[in-house]
């Protein structure tokens, strides 16, 4: 299946390899068959970032830091953007009314706020909220690998699981090496403020670990007990829960074809879904 879709997507170099392939390649790689990916690597995100930064301020985008949007207004008159600054909804309560500081009226909306994606488009008035799908939340946690180099020269992915993409082995620029994520479901999240201002929990519980070491040791058996380190973690936004079919976007074609003959926004509405890592 993998394979399949790499194929319909556009990767034709992957190969699929026997597992004594493979472990010849990485000899501490445990596993029956693998698919190589020549292709894949790894980049400066951060850096990509500034990248993309640079080329939007020089197409004339102007970005807004620190300016939170809090709700709107969808109506046949237009579509109204309820701004406030980040430092103002600091003190707020939780379930407080916000109000904002200064209203736009975009001609075009992408609602592209990665963790505050749902709650925030449940916060525009005027939108029929059956269409608005329910947020669930999960964190993924990583464990380095300590005082040791690293045992592969390859990333290397075991098969998915339920919520995630499996604890796979993650080499950064600086050559150092990282099991994760996990998946961890959270409760909450659906308090927008709280998904504003982005006060997800990120800590990494060492105890976690006991969870890492059998998966690990599923493909890296020579795995040594007290290798493993707390790293870091990440907040996944979902629009599936637990033990539910996975799906990342919801294309809409009718939520906004009554408001301007469908002129207001784009024909499909995207709930676009970002990751936030600490």
């Amino acid at each position: 299946m993998l394979l399949r879709n790499a194929k319909e997507n556009g990767v034709n170099d992957l190969q699929l390899m026997e597992g004594s392939q493979a472990m010849e390649m990485e000899p501490e790689l445990r596993c029956l068959k693998a698919l190589l990916s020549p292709s894949t690597g790894i980049v400066d995100s951060h850096s990509f970032m500034l990248s993309l930064l640079a080329d939007a301020e020089n197409l004339g985008t102007t970005m807004s830091y620190n300016t939170a949007v809090i709700g709107g207004h969808v109506g046949y008159e237009g579509l109204e953007l309820h701004i406030c600054e980040s430092k103002e909804l600091q003190d707020h309560p939780v379930g407080s009314h916000v109000t904002p500081q200064l209203v736009l009226l975009p001609k075009l909306l992408i609602n592209s706020a990665g963790l505050s994606a749902v709650p925030l488009a449940k916060r525009f008035h005027g939108l029929d909220q059956a269409f608005v799908p329910d947020p669930h939340y999960a964190r993924g946690c990583y464990f380095t690998l300590s005082q040791t180099k690293s045992p592969f020269s390859h990333l290397i992915y075991p098969l998915p699981e339920d919520g995630g993409i499996g604890v796979h082995v993650t080499i950064d620029l600086n050559g150092l090496v990282k099991f994760g994520p996990d998946v961890e479901w959270l409760d909450g999240g659906e308090e927008p403020v709280s998904c504003f201002l982005n006060r997800f929990d990120y800590s990494v519980n060492p105890t976690r670990c006991s969870v890492f070491y059998p998966v690990v040791r599923k493909y890296f058996p020579n795995l040594k007990d007290g290798s493993l380190e707390p790293g870091y973690s990440g907040i996944r936004p979902k629009l599936s829960g637990p033990g539910q079919t996975p799906w990342d976007f919801v294309i809409q074609n009718t939520l906004f074809q009554d408001i301007c003959d469908g002129s207001l926004l784009s024909a499909k509405q995207h709930f676009i879904v970002g990751c936030s890592m600490h």
